[in-house]
């Protein structure tokens, strides 16, 4: 979606938007204009981040773009991001690359390893979780066993004080991000699951950001070999994130499937461990 006049004053208002940094939301609201790309990296002044940006943002030029051999290449040769002008997906899409430097990073070399005239699952994960994904933390792994089973009533509603006592939902994937400013009502993510100490809970969101962008993007590579990695997780379910949450909400199984399509590899029902 494009829009072409300044950043609507209701955009940011669902939860998933607090991994934005409150001082970067209040500058983008208070511009009188959509931002240029040449603007975007002066809107995270000041907020702090696992590693310096190595990157800046530029028009996105097709011809450019398509000579290059992709985003990545054109990415690699020239450290500038190919951003549209007055779309809110690539500006999504910025403000991750600006809070997420590592991890951002991390998938930009797993898919300049790969062939571009044959993806393959590696970089199909990668694509995955850089649009959809949702970095899911917790000190309890029970809590993965219990979402990667589909036990959705189980985990969001009857165990819903221990989630929220011990696990984090930061909205990673920009596409995510874009469809959650007006969401639909079977609005899917991808999981990725990482298992922490339970003093990170006490870090101030900055601080948890950092951490979480820096452990990730180490842990990554190895990690991220199959989209099969990544567990669907129905976002509208994650406490506070949809209205008229209930019992009767989470036995909806229009939207909470309780079976899979198709079978998964119990090896690739995994999590990282962080700390």
């Amino acid at each position: 979606m494009t829009l072409a006049a300044r950043v609507p004053e209701h955009s940011f208002q669902h939860p998933a938007f607090d991994v934005i940094d409150a001082r970067v939301r209040a500058r983008l609201l208070a511009l009188d204009h959509f931002p240029a790309p040449h603007e975007l990296r002066e809107l995270t002044r000041g907020v702090e981040t696992a590693m310096a940006p190595w990157f800046d943002f530029t028009a996105q030029d097709q011809a450019q773009l398509k000579a290059a051999g992709g985003f990545d290449r054109l990415l690699s040769r020239s450290s500038l991001i190919p951003t549209r002008a007055n779309s809110f997906h690539d500006l999504l899409g910025a403000l991750i690359w600006l809070h997420f430097p590592s991890l951002k990073t991390a998938i930009h070399r797993v898919q300049l390893a790969g062939d571009p005239r044959s993806r393959g699952p590696i970089e199909n994960a990668a694509t995955h979780l850089d649009e959809s994904g949702v970095l899911v933390l917790s000190t309890e792994p029970k809590i993965f066993e219990a979402l990667s089973a589909l036990e959705w009533r189980e985990v969001f509603w009857e165990r819903r004080a221990e989630l929220e006592r011990t696990t984090r939902f930061l909205v990673f994937g920009h596409g995510l991000l874009d469809a959650l400013r007006d969401p639909h009502a079977r609005l899917m993510g991808k999981a990725l699951f990482g298992a922490i100490a339970a003093e990170r809970l006490q870090l101030a969101a900055a601080e948890f950001r950092i951490f979480v962008d820096g452990a990730l993007a180490a842990a990554l590579p190895e990690f991220l070999n199959t989209p099969a990695r990544l567990q669907p997780l129905p976002v509208l379910g994650v406490p506070g994130w949809s209205a008229n949450q209930s019992r009767a909400y989470y036995e909806d199984e229009r939207y909470f499937r309780t079976a899979r399509r198709s079978p998964r590899p119990l090896s690739a029902a995994r999590w990282l461990a962080l700390d």
